[in-house]
């Protein structure tokens, strides 16, 4: 079955990935494409995906087509693009199924499912154990089709829109925001634990007094967090419910960095090659082993051993600080190196 196996996936045409979850999730999905194309280049590969993650499929010339089940049936995009081989990196029955009924050549997905029978090769990983970082669970799929080991996980920038590059200009004139800002995200998804917003505006007061301008974001159904970050930080600036995910994604950009909880602008920034501090529980299924940062730039914090796992508030605020301000100033002196000004020496 092995050698089938692989003879289907590096023979395929159309080769396609259904992930219909997250921002984040689709962002540590995207490693699947690239590795895709390492064990097949001449194959077109289809997303099929929840229309909240177009900002990341649009423009991609490494995704051959995507379409949005929730504009049009599984079934429907599966009779239009007849891929010869589906990935299934977070299995749903009822999509499984439609794979099943239209008849797909070789779907890949868990064996750990009580309706893993409709996949015709199965996975046995418990992902929920956390031995390996999502992106790689995923790359590992492609792997296992292959019959190969040591694919690269490699992150897929997310293609920078004008108008909303233009947008944010005009938003961070409106707030005063000076150059070199950190982006502070205290929401989230809902699926892990949260470091509270009065700790997020003390960390941006702090940050305020040691000269690194801060700027606060979040969904408009987050705005509540406004309040509690004003009390303890009145002169933040906030963007709360202001930017779309074209904005938010051309907002980390220009940003000197990121300090967020386990949520997908942490991804966002790891794949624009932003800076980031990331916040996480200890817990097996929050943890940074399998959700944190793929960043080459990134210090993730946990509460400490004396704290419960998922007791982000035992964080202190100072031990942030101090994380910001070390990327910050490597930044700094990286930014000087490059344009020949030399390094930096700072005594304390």
């Amino acid at each position: 079955m092995g050698c089938r196996l692989q003879h289907q996936l590096g023979q395929a045409r159309r080769i396609g990935i259904v992930r219909t979850d997250r921002v984040g999730d689709m962002v540590l999905t995207l490693p699947m494409v690239r590795a895709i194309h390492r064990v097949n280049p001449r194959a077109e590969v289809l997303i099929f995906a929840h229309s909240r993650t177009e900002a990341l499929l649009r423009g991609q010339p490494e995704v051959a087509a995507y379409g949005f089940v929730d504009r049009e049936p599984l079934r429907e995009l599966l009779r239009r693009y007849r891929p010869e081989v589906l990935f299934f990196p977070r299995p749903v029955l009822q999509e499984a199924w439609e794979a099943y009924r239209q008849r797909v050549p070789c779907r890949i997905g868990s064996g750990y499912r009580w309706y893993s029978g409709l996949f015709t090769h199965r996975i046995y990983e418990h992902r929920r154990l956390g031995q390996w970082h999502e992106a790689q669970y995923n790359v590992r799929m492609v792997e296992f089709a292959a019959g190969v080991q040591g694919l690269p996980v490699e992150l897929v920038a997310p293609r920078l829109d004008s108008a909303a590059q233009m947008r944010v200009r005009e938003l961070l004139e409106e707030i005063g925001a000076p150059p070199r800002f950190w982006v502070l995200h205290p929401g989230g998804g809902g699926s892990a634990p949260r470091w509270s917003p009065q700790a997020f505006g003390e960390l941006g007061k702090r940050l305020n007094a040691a000269g690194i301008p801060c700027v606060f974001t979040g969904t408009a159904a987050e705005s509540a967090y406004a309040e509690a970050i004003r009390a303890v930080f009145p002169e933040a600036r906030l963007l709360f419910g202001r930017t779309t995910l074209e904005e938010l994604i051309a907002l980390l950009e220009c940003a000197a960095g990121l300090v967020a909880n386990s949520t997908g602008v942490v991804h966002l920034a790891a794949a624009l090659g932003v800076p980031v501090v990331g916040l996480y529980a200890r817990s097996p299924e929050h943890h940074p082993r399998r959700w944190g940062p793929c960043a080459r730039r990134a210090i993730v914090l946990v509460p400490p051993d004396t704290a419960a796992p998922q007791e982000l508030e035992a964080i202190p605020v100072e031990a942030v600080a101090e994380a910001v301000r070390c990327l910050h100033m490597a930044a700094e002196a990286a930014l000087l190196d490059a344009v020949g000004v030399g390094a930096l020496h700072v005594e304390r």
